[in-house]
């Protein structure tokens, strides 16, 4: 028996009082904390039919009849899980049209983080109790309207109304494309049960992301400077001032290779502007850093100037990116970044909830509304509309209205913030 061939994934080795013993060892690629890469090939890896591996290293004793026998359960309860996904699945179901909806160029056409979110939302479709069974065995073309109004409820109830309310989205394209003639009739779906059924729209932050204070923001910088993490203060400010993605700020690599992210030194002229393409729309956004001339002229982000003017920056570099890590001179991992934002945020003593896009969150000061005059290239915007807007979105008086005697000068109004930034207008408040 003790030479006996052992069983996969079952190693040996060898104890301090030189005793053999015996370990099943769960293959790296499978390890469950791999599900959240930003690799899509690791990430497919160990998720198996939206599963996770259930079977964990374990230690199996010096028996070797014994871990023969323990080793043999746990590699059946491991092919399992792995040859999950090579089940067939049936033919019409809500999961057979999920995994039939993610061959189609709509999906595999989409960013990466959207598929990503797509993916999540399906699989938390599929996964919904019902009183037999789940959601995802049910007959795709069976589902009709009260029955997509039950699952809305259930949703919201069990992933909060953000989340039911996305996956009710998600669901309406699916069958939106399944219903198309020429599909229906191998889909078997004929129409569109989740159209028309009233999903409520959230337009704030999302569950557990709130928005930054400025006394966060200005504590947190002066933390990183002081951990000699120049580059993380700079990133703060970008997101804070300009009111763009974390993943355009720090540059992160696209796991599609379709987009090219991050702010370059080649697109910032001091006291004049700073440019970023924005990786979701693909739009090409310039920011102006002061507004007016000579006399009138009102540095608009003096704080994001100051972090610029701290960043190292090299002299010559073609396209070298501003946010860069200490250690290495090259962009930031995004799981590296997640941990040094924690470091610094325990060493400045801030909440727990301040997470990084708590600075985009931030980053829309009520004073910022729309004046198309304040660069010839806009169009005007009819005096009686903006008075409107500066008295609904800021509580002033609009800038036009002022008492006798007072500053009325551009420079004045804007730096009292009576009279709105350019900002709105260049970036388009779209992102």
């Amino acid at each position: 028996m003790a030479t006996e061939r052992l069983p996969a994934y079952v190693n040996v080795r060898r104890l301090a009082g030189g005793q053999r013993a015996y370990f099943w060892c769960r293959p790296a690629w499978a390890d469950p904390k791999l599900a959240t890469s930003p690799d899509e090939k690791v990430r497919r890896k160990a998720l198996r039919n939206g599963k996770t591996c259930p079977v964990a290293s374990t230690p199996l004793g010096t028996d070797v009849a014994e871990v023969i026998v323990r080793a043999r359960v746990l590699n059946e309860a491991f092919a399992a899980w792995r040859l999950g996904d090579q089940k067939e699945i049936p033919h019409g179901t809500i999961a057979w049209l999920f995994d039939w909806y993610r061959k189609q160029d709509r999906f595999t056409e989409k960013r990466h983080q959207t598929r990503i979110g797509y993916e999540r939302a399906m699989r938390y479709v599929e996964e919904m109790e019902m009183k037999t069974g789940t959601f995802g065995q049910r007959q795709a073309g069976a589902v009709d309207g009260p029955a997509a109004d039950k699952l809305y409820q259930r949703a919201m109830a069990k992933h909060g109304e953000r989340q039911g309310s996305y996956m009710m989205q998600v669901c309406r394209l699916v069958w939106s494309l399944a219903c198309r003639p020429g599909y229906s009739k191998h889909t078997g779906v004929k129409v569109n049960p989740f159209k028309g059924m009233g999903i409520k729209i959230s337009t704030g932050v999302g569950k557990g992301n709130r928005a930054a204070t400025r006394e966060e923001y200005d504590l947190y910088r002066e933390t990183a400077r002081a951990m000699g993490r120049q580059s993380m203060a700079t990133a703060a400010a970008l997101c804070f001032e300009t009111c763009q993605r974390v993943t355009d700020v720090f540059g992160f690599e696209d796991p599609d290779k379709k987009v090219v992210r991050g702010f370059y030194w080649g697109d910032y002229r001091p006291g004049e502007q700073i440019a970023v393409i924005q990786s979701k729309t693909g739009k090409s956004i310039t920011l102006p850093l002061v507004d007016g001339k000579g006399a009138d002229a009102v540095e608009l982000y003096p704080e994001l100037e100051a972090e610029l003017a701290r960043t190292p920056r090299t002299e010559g570099a073609e396209r070298e990116m501003i946010v860069r890590d200490e250690r290495t001179g090259k962009a930031y991992g995004i799981d590296y970044m997640q941990k040094l934002h924690k470091r610094i945020r325990i060493k400045a003593g801030l909440p727990k909830d301040l997470r990084f896009t708590s600075f985009r969150q931030a980053a829309s000061p009520s004073w910022v509304i729309r004046v198309r005059s304040i660069f010839a290239r806009c169009p005007a915007t009819p005096r009686s509309r903006r008075r409107r807007s500066t008295t609904r979105r800021t509580g002033r008086r609009p800038s036009g209205s002022h008492e006798p005697g007072e500053n009325t000068s551009r420079a004045s109004l804007i730096a009292r913030r009576l009279l709105p930034s350019p900002i709105d207008d260049v970036m388009g408040r779209t992102s």
